[in-house]
């Protein structure tokens, strides 16, 4: 009997082993796998497209079989371009299904929502990625060969090689991936004036979370949360914090370390790349499309928007400034190291809110405030075999004393044959193509007496 893992990795990829030496246990078992496998991957109803949602961050996938390698979201992939050649984006924001949409050409449709040749969708921002290509190395993504994982810078979105990212094919990288939450990458960093600004003022200062890694592989920034940490943090020490910084590091700084140990262990993720879009349990549903872009730009105002006075610190917490060439950034990237930022669980809570930091982020609300994902409505019929998909569409869609008939019929034949096979299957007979024939053949007799 073939296992689990044979059968959904065989290379036919077909639910039928490879191999020809199978029976129909390995035939119903191999059913049974990619059932359970759809199950997992894939348990929403697919019979809504998001464009009316608007502007959304959503599971997206690129069709390169349609003009343009434009991207639609998960309904669509499936309802309108099932048998096209798609990439996998997962999460990506402020994007609006280009399904139907002129951005696919001339008689573009979809299927679900019956929109044709809609204006395109203007505010949608592309990249090499939509075309299949990733990563600073530019690397072509195949999901059949590729075996790295892969990292998601926040700002720019395009997924990197882990190897890429900390410059060594080592097996273990300097910092796994349960101590970091997400990243930004160095391209962003040296690109992006505004989010430079920000990050740059807290990137390995010790204490913060917001991390770097330095050539020889040590990491500064981690915030004091543990035991463990926190005598990594003493042990690399002064060495690693002289590097960083000229100077002890300031009363300030202290009080803002002393003030993270409360903060629990962070739990071990999954890795950064997997086959597909996990599951959430209580999906959060997006918000209707603004009206307009200003409407848009407004509500990015508000989520970013001072708080009341009273709400505000008396004080700016976030690190002391320094001259420029001086931070833990400037000096890595001097000594030849990546500036690529890793930013600890719970991030957003990292950041100085006062009323002279809180502009700083008016144009980047995903760094204070955790993002909205749009995902798609649990099916309630996920968990169905296709057996009862296909009895459940029997008795719903044909009028009801056919259906009532047509499942007679079925049981009536499924029992004629079980009978015939009995006597096979216990003098442990193999169960030939002629054997079935026959059967089949006898059956078109009876029913011609």
């Amino acid at each position: 009997m073939l296992n689990r893992e044979a059968l959904l990795f065989s290379p036919t990829r077909e639910g039928v082993p490879s191999s020809d030496d199978f029976v129909a246990d390995d035939l119903i078992g191999a059913q049974e796998a990619l059932e359970a496998e759809a199950r997992e991957i894939m348990p929403y109803k697919f019979d809504a497209c998001t464009y009316d949602l608007g502007y959304i961050k959503q599971p997206l996938f690129a069709c390169k079989t349609c003009l343009n390698d434009r991207a639609v979201c998960a309904a669509c992939s499936i309802a309108c371009h099932g048998d096209h050649s798609l990439v996998e984006l997962f999460n990506r924001r402020d994007f609006r299904c280009d399904c139907g949409t002129e951005a696919m050409g001339a008689g573009s449709f979809c299927s679900i929502s019956h929109r044709n040749d809609a204006p395109a969708n203007t505010r949608n921002r592309y990249d090499k990625n939509f075309k299949g290509v990733f990563c600073f190395c530019g690397r072509p993504y195949d999901p059949h060969t590729e075996v790295e994982d892969m990292l998601q810078c926040l700002v720019c979105e395009d997924w990197l090689h882990e190897s890429c990212v900390f410059g060594t094919s080592d097996s273990e990288p300097p910092l796994p991936q349960d101590e970091f939450d997400t990243m930004v990458c160095q391209r962003c960093m040296r690109g992006n004036s505004e989010v430079r600004r920000i990050l740059e003022r807290y990137a390995g200062v010790k204490g913060t979370g917001v991390m770097l890694v330095a050539p020889d592989g040590t990491v500064t920034g981690r915030l004091a949360s543990d035991s463990k940490v926190a005598e990594a943090d003493e042990a690399e020490g002064d060495a690693v914090d002289g590097q960083a910084n000229a100077n002890d590091e300031p009363a300030a700084e202290k009080r803002r370390a002393d003030a993270d140990d409360g903060v629990e262990e962070r739990p071990a993720k999954k890795a950064k790349v997997d086959s597909s879009p996990q599951p959430a349990s209580n999906p959060k549903q997006a918000r209707p499309d603004p009206a307009t872009s200003d409407a848009h730009e407004s509500s990015v105002r508000q989520t970013t928007e001072m708080p009341p006075a009273s709400a505000q610190p008396s004080e700016c917490q976030a690190p002391p400034l320094v001259p420029p060439g001086e931070t833990p950034l400037a000096k890595l990237e001097a000594a030849g190291g990546r500036s690529n930022v890793f930013l600890a669980d719970n991030f957003t809570s990292t950041w100085c809110r006062c009323r002279q930091c809180l502009p700083s982020f008016v144009n980047f609300p995903y760094l204070l405030d955790e993002e909205d994902v749009y995902e798609p409505p649990e099916d309630p019929d996920a968990q169905k075999s296709t057996f009862d998909l296909g009895m459940d569409h029997l008795l719903n869609r044909m009028p009801r004393g056919q259906a009532i008939d047509s499942i007679q019929a079925f049981t009536t034949l499924s029992d004629r044959l079980k009978e015939y096979l009995r006597p096979l299957a216990t003098s442990g007979t193999t169960i030939t193509k002629d054997h079935i024939e026959g059967f089949f053949e006898a059956e078109r007799e009876r029913r011609q007496a």
